[in-house]
């Protein structure tokens, strides 16, 4: 099975949406400043699904860099458990840092250069492919897209402003002589990216303007399954349903999906606090 490890740097970023890891391929490690003795209770409720998938590390130690290198620290022992229990480096095994500091990309490029798949990210939507990358000074790494994960390499060294691309001069062709019809340009690859040129972006597939049965069978399933890892409020409903269908779909269509299930008798509110479950049984 794929296992991606999401090291959150909780001094840098507190992210809102970490309610979207939804599924055992995730494991959560939430790096906390020695003066963070609190979290904010929408944080926990969104982590509350998670279970035993997240762990909370403190950093006892104050300074400026002290947590990144804690961070770094733990991320070489995971490393070198993996590898003493014999689990080859490959693509199946992941490391996300949720981070600004742009002090991390040398650390995921050796990484990356061990085997396995690294990256940072400055929110778990970026690292799942829900929003567009954002560009940091000093990072060099692209995010992963959603569903079949993939790690970027570095980007292509833009052409310094200012200074113009060499143009490399030819000899110039005698009259005498026939000049042959020029080649057909080849059509250039999103690998061969002109300099200077910002290359096109990728057209995202409109969000899903509709929940179908299926849909709503695999959010009962979940829920049913998961009686004591239940969302307590509406926003984390909202948030674990769109995680649950792949994320791709717009806001208001799960605040109606929600509102159905109201209606249903499945959930029962009291102002924006879920109150009950009455989780229907399976059909025979």
């Amino acid at each position: 099975m794929e296992l991606t490890y999401i090291l959150v740097d909780f001094e840098n970023i507190q992210p809102q949406d970490m309610g979207l890891l939804s599924g055992d391929q995730y494991q959560l490690r939430i790096f906390r400043g020695p003066h963070q003795k609190k979290l904010d209770f929408d944080i926990v409720e969104s982590l509350q699904p998670h279970g035993d998938r997240v762990k909370y590390l403190q950093s006892d130690r104050h300074g400026k860099n002290a947590l990144d290198f804690h961070i770094a620290f733990y991320m070489g022992r995971m490393l070198q458990e993996l590898e003493a229990n014999g689990t080859p480096a490959s693509g199946n095994t992941r490391f996300v840092v949720i981070s600004h500091d742009g002090g991390f990309d040398a650390l995921m490029s050796h990484v990356q250069s061990l085997g396995y798949g690294a990256m940072k990210a400055a929110s778990i939507r970026q690292a799942l492919g829900l929003d567009e990358p954002v560009t940091e000074p000093g990072s060099a790494l692209q995010p992963m897209s959603a569903g079949n994960v993939d790690f970027a390499t570095p980007s292509p060294v833009a052409q310094p402003p200012g200074k113009p691309p060499a143009v490399k001069k030819t000899a110039p062709v005698s009259k005498a002589q026939p000049t042959k019809p020029a080649a057909t340009a080849k059509k250039t690859t999103s690998a061969q990216a002109i300099p200077g040129k910002p290359e096109a972006k990728k057209p995202q597939a409109p969000a899903r303007k509709n929940l179908g049965p299926e849909d709503k069978e695999k959010v009962i399933e979940n829920l049913r399954l998961h009686s004591k890892k239940r969302p307590v409020k509406r926003k984390t409903l909202e948030n674990h349903i769109t995680s649950l269908v792949g994320g791709n779909v717009a806001a208001k269509v799960v605040r109606g999906f929600v509102a159905g299930l109201e209606n249903e008798g499945v959930i029962k509110f009291s102002d924006d606090k879920i109150v009950e479950y009455k989780i229907p049984k399976r059909k025979k």
